[in-house]
């Protein structure tokens, strides 16, 4: 009897386990920016930078040549919103506008307006870029085109 009680107590304790839920829809998961078109018309190509949204935060990361990882935090309310970034291996620094000039970003905050949102693309755009595209990734992570 002691057995039975303990298996449908585990059992109700992997039902209900506590788990965070996406809280910005289609935005959430890890993307490779493919594009940055900016408002001069000029096009950028971008190879191996990677954006990761889930709940309040996001992760911009460049795997190229000059390795880049920031922190931010992240709103998808009113269109979404991505600011206050942080080095990852330096949160005491300042971010440079170079620096976020990588991801399409140009201030320290960047709102945006999300032109597309599906489980595959996601497009936004600033007052700085448009658009900023993105293509969705599943693991084991490779470059979708």
């Amino acid at each position: 009897m002691k057995q039975i009680i303990l298996c449908v107590c585990l059992l109700l304790g992997v039902l209900c386990s506590c788990d965070k839920k996406p809280i910005n829809g289609k935005l959430d998961g890890r993307w490779q920016l493919m594009t940055i078109e900016y408002n001069d018309g000029s096009i950028k190509e971008c190879e191996r930078i990677y954006c990761s949204i889930q709940l309040h935060l996001v992760e911009l990361m460049d795997k190229g040549t000059t390795p880049l990882t920031l922190i931010g935090h992240f709103s998808s309310a009113d269109g979404v919103m991505m600011g206050e970034f942080k080095y990852q291996d330096n949160m005491e620094a300042t971010v440079t506008e170079e620096d976020l000039n990588r991801f399409g970003l140009n201030s320290s905050v960047t709102h945006f307006e999300v032109e597309k949102a599906t489980g595959s693309k996601m497009i936004l755009k600033s007052d700085y870029a448009r658009p900023v595209s993105y293509t969705h990734l599943t693991l084991p992570t490779k470059r979708i085109v």
